[in-house]
C-alpha cells in the first residue's frame, strides 16, 4: 500500500474556491465606465448654470474615481494570467495590499467628505493648498541658491496663484497657511462626528488596519508575506505550498479586495449624486459577496438598504 504523505495530525486543507474574474470584469468596467461619464455630465451642467461650488465638487469625485480606477487597471494587469507576459511574475501580487490602504484612503474620504458634500470638498481641496506651500518652503529651504530649480519655483508659483483664486484662499492664509486645517486621515475621520461614523469605524478597524501591517511592514505584516519571500531558497513541499495554495490564494483575495473598495468609492458616488446606476451596482455586490467576506459585510452594511 502506498504510504500517505499526510503528516500524522495534519489537518487536510481544503480545495481553494475558485472566482471566475471574468464574471464580473466587463460588468465592473461598465459601471465605472458609466459613473465617471453621468459626473462628467453633471459638472458639466453645474458649470453652465453658474454653480461652481457643485462644478467643483463633481470634478473632485471624478477624479478620485478616476485614480482608484486607474490603480485597480494596474493591479489587475499586474495579477493576470493573461494576455502572456514574460516580465510578469506572481509574486509581484505582494505589492496590491500597499494599493489597497490607498484606496481605503480615498473610499473614507469620500463617505466623510459626501455626509456634508460642498464645504468639507473645500476643505479637502484647501489643505491640498496648504501641503503644496509645505513642500514649496521645504524646496526652497534646500535649494533656493542653486539657479537650476529656478524654473522649477516659477512654475509652482504660478500654479498656487491659480490654485489661489480658484479656492478662493484668504489674503491672510496666503501668507499663514497654519490657518488652513489639514486633511484628516482615516484613522481621525473616524472619530468626527458625522452621520457615516459608523461605517468609517467598521472600515478602519476591519479593512484599514489590516492593509497598514501590510503596507508599513510591522513584523506581523512582514510574516505573512515571508513563506513567499523563502519558497525559492527553502524548497521542496514548502516552495510546491507557496505556489500551488499560497500565493493563488493571496492574489485571488487581494484582487478581490481592490475590486471591492473600487466598487464601493462608485457606489457612494452613484448613489449620493443620484445617477442611476444601483442596478449594476448591486449585481456586482452580491456576486462579489458570494467569495469576499469583505464584500458581503460592506454591502449588508452599506449598500443593500442604501437610498436608490
Amino acid at each position: 500500500m502506498p504510504r500517505s504523505k499526510k503528516r500524522p495530525g495534519q489537518i487536510p486543507l481544503k480545495p481553494l474556491k475558485g472566482f471566475d474574474f471574468g464574471l464580473v470584469n466587463n460588468k465592473l468596467d461598465g459601471f465605472l465606465f458609466n459613473v465617471n461619464r453621468d459626473l462628467e455630465r453633471k459638472a458639466q451642467e453645474s458649470f453652465q448654470r453658474g454653480h461652481r461650488a457643485m462644478e467643483r465638487c463633481f470634478s473632485l469625485l471624478r477624479v478620485l474615481l478616476n485614480f482608484a480606477n486607474n490603480s485597480y487597471c494596474a493591479m489587475r494587469y499586474l495579477a493576470a494570467d493573461t494576455p502572456e507576459d514574460s516580465k510578469r511574475d506572481i509574486k509581484y501580487v505582494l505589492v496590491v495590499p500597499t494599493v489597497n490602504r490607498q484606496l481605503v484612503d480615498i473610499l473614507c474620504t469620500i463617505v466623510y467628505m459626501l455626509d456634508e458634500l460642498v464645504p468639507r470638498a473645500n476643505a479637502y481641496q484647501r489643505a491640498g493648498y496648504r501641503e503644496l506651500r509645505d513642500v514649496q518652503h521645504l524646496y526652497k529651504t534646500s535649494f533656493s541658491g542653486e539657479s537650476e530649480w529656478k524654473d522649477y519655483f516659477n512654475i509652482v508659483d504660478d500654479e498656487l496663484k491659480k490654485i489661489v483664486e480658484y479656492m478662493k484662499i484668504t489674503e491672510g492664509e496666503v501668507k499663514n497657511p497654519k490657518l488652513i486645517p489639514y486633511w484628516k486621515h482615516p484613522f481621525e475621520l473616524k472619530n468626527e462626528q458625522t452621520k457615516s461614523r459608523d461605517y468609517l469605524r467598521y472600515l478602519d478597524k476591519w479593512v484599514y488596519s489590516e492593509l497598514s501591517a501590510q503596507s508599513h511592514l510591522s513584523f506581523a505584516g512582514l510574516l505573512r508575506v515571508w513563506p513567499v519571500l523563502v519558497a525559492n531558497d527553502v524548497g521542496g513541499e514548502a516552495k510546491q505550498m507557496v505556489d500551488d495554495r499560497f500565493l493563488p490564494q493571496f492574489r485571488g483575495h487581494a484582487i478581490g479586495v481592490m475590486a471591492v473598495i473600487v466598487l464601493a468609492i462608485a457606489s457612494e458616488i452613484d448613489t449620493h449624486c443620484k445617477l442611476g446606476n444601483a442596478q449594476s451596482a448591486d449585481y456586482l455586490w452580491i456576486m462579489f459577496g458570494e467569495y469576499i467576506p469583505e464584500a458581503k459585510e460592506m454591502y449588508e452594511l452599506r449598500y443593500q438598504n442604501r437610498q436608490r
